[in-house]
C-alpha cells in the first residue's frame, strides 16, 4: 500500500469514529499529567484503553490493564488528573472480549450526564462492507443505555470518594463507550469492580494494583 493510501485510510477511520459519538473525539486525551481541554471551563477529554495479555509477574502471568491515551502515547492510569467543575468527555476503548463476575449494583450507570453511557459494539455497528466497490464500513451510531446485564460486563470504571460511588460506567466486552461527567475538586479512588484478576475469585493480582485495575483521580 502506498503512503498516500495509508494516510487516506487513516483519515477515513478517524472520521468514522467521530461519527459514532457525534463529536466525542478519541485523540489528545487526559492522563496523570494532563490532557485536552483548558482551565477556562472548556470540555476536557479523557480516553481509557483496556488491553489484555499484559505481563504481571511470573506467578500470575498475564492480566488485563487500564491505560490512558495522551498525545498518541499509552500511559499509566495509576494517577489521573482532571479539571474541576468542567465537563469530562470520557471514551473507553475495551479490547477485552471476556466477561467477569460483577455485583449487580455496578451494572447501573451513575454519575454521567443522564446516567447513561453510549456503547458501540457489534449490536449497532455494521461491520460488513455495503454494496459497491470500495465502500467503507457503515456506522449507525452508539446506543445510550442506563444499565447492562451484569453477566455481560468485562470491567467497570468506578470512581469513589470514601465509600460513596460518584461515577460508575459498566464496560461490555469488545466495545467502545463514551459518556460525559463532572467532578468537584478532590482526590478520588477509581477501581474496576468486575472480578477480572487472578485467584480463585478473580479479585487478586491486578485488581488492587495501581495502574492496572485501580488508581487515584486527582481533580483540581
Amino acid at each position: 500500500m502506498q503512503k498516500s493510501e495509508v494516510l487516506f485510510a487513516f483519515g477515513v477511520i478517524v472520521v468514522m469514529i467521530g461519527a459514532v459519538f457525534g463529536g466525542f473525539m478519541l485523540s489528545n486525551v487526559a492522563s496523570g499529567k494532563g490532557g485536552t481541554g483548558s482551565s477556562s471551563g472548556q470540555p476536557y477529554d479523557l480516553t481509557i484503553v483496556i488491553t489484555t495479555n499484559n505481563w504481571f509477574n511470573s506467578t500470575i502471568g498475564y492480566e488485563p490493564a487500564f491505560f490512558v491515551l495522551q498525545n498518541d502515547q499509552i500511559l499509566s492510569s495509576a494517577n489521573i488528573s482532571l479539571p474541576a467543575g468542567v465537563p469530562i468527555h470520557l471514551t473507553i476503548i475495551n479490547y477485552d472480549s471476556g466477561a467477569a463476575s460483577t455485583p449487580s449494583v455496578y451494572a447501573n450507570v451513575s454519575g454521567t450526564v443522564g446516567n447513561v453511557v453510549f456503547i458501540a459494539n457489534n449490536t449497532n455497528v455494521n461491520s460488513t462492507q455495503p454494496a459497491g466497490a470500495g465502500s467503507a464500513i457503515n456506522i449507525s451510531g452508539a446506543q445510550p443505555v442506563g444499565s447492562v446485564n451484569d453477566s455481560s460486563i468485562a470491567h467497570t470504571f468506578t470512581v469513589q470518594l470514601g465509600t460513596a460511588t460518584v461515577l460508575n460506567v459498566p464496560i461490555v466486552p469488545s466495545s467502545i463507550e463514551s459518556a460525559t461527567f463532572t467532578l468537584a475538586a478532590g482526590a478520588y479512588n477509581w477501581h474496576c469492580m468486575a472480578s477480572c484478576g487472578s485467584g480463585s475469585a478473580g479479585w487478586g493480582g491486578a485488581m488492587d494494583t495501581p495502574g492496572w485495575m485501580a488508581g487515584v483521580v486527582y481533580v483540581s
